[in-house]
């Protein structure tokens, strides 16, 4: 049996997001794929995904595959305290499409996403939404948020120009608020504008830079699944 392709929500209100993210920079699309293909996204990710350890020790990113129990805790407290006073993240990840190279296999539920994501099928529906016609790759990161993981304030400035909205698509079936893990936003005083939930198979996009966060998922919470990355004004090839 085929796996669905991977296709777009045929009764999105393009006009009615379109408004949206004109008026605040940012958009909550609900149903963004077709039921089949999100599930079949989320069965990816639960089941066919290697996912290792990101967390930013100090300045420096570190990616570690494999680490065992007493070395994350450890791990995990050295984060908490560094986060008091800096930028700090503790999550788990898998790159799918970055400076034009393909994680996954091609043939992979998540190597057809990557595809599918940067086709016109797809980009052509963002650059309406958005309103930026140069909109013409993506950059894209399987990530995975267990309880007690996190992502502190930043707002995806710095050397990267091609980078122009951010996105979130989220594939956790089931979320409750008081599990944390919210994408939150924030004006100029760091009080809290909105915040979005990790909904299954909702599309967030957001202009940068922008001051946002992931809340530190409860102690009690689930496993937020979602995809994250950036929409980029650039010339690329089809991934291979």
């Amino acid at each position: 049996m085929h796996d669905p392709e991977p296709e777009l929500n045929p009764s999105l209100d393009r006009g009615r997001f379109s408004q949206a993210f004109a008026e605040k920079g940012r958009v909550h699309i609900p149903n963004i794929l077709s039921e089949g293909a999100a599930r079949r996204v989320h069965k990816a990710l639960v089941e066919e995904t290697p996912w290792g350890l990101t967390v930013n020790n100090g300045k420096t990113e570190k990616q570690y595959s494999r680490v065992s129990a007493e070395d994350h805790q450890k791990m995990a407290i050295d984060a908490w305290d560094r986060a008091h006073s800096g930028f700090q993240y503790f999550y788990h990840n898998f790159h799918l499409l970055e400076d034009g190279r393909l994680g996954p296999a091609p043939d992979s539920c998540l190597g057809q996403l990557m595809k599918f994501m940067v086709s016109e099928k797809f980009l052509g529906p963002i650059r309406e939404i958005t309103g930026i016609a140069g909109i013409d790759w993506i950059t894209a990161t399987a990530t995975l948020y267990k309880p007690l993981d996190f992502l502190t304030v930043h707002d995806d400035g710095g050397s990267h120009v091609n980078r122009v909205v951010a996105f979130v698509l989220n594939m956790t079936p089931e979320w409750r608020p008081d599990w944390g893990g919210a994408l939150q936003f924030y004006d100029r005083n760091d009080h809290i504008e909105e915040g979005y939930l990790p909904t299954f198979n909702a599309l967030n996009l957001f202009r940068i830079p922008k001051p946002h966060s992931v809340s530190q998922v409860s102690a009690f919470g689930g496993m937020r699944y979602a995809i994250s990355g950036w929409f980029e004004v650039r010339k690329r090839t089809t991934p291979s």
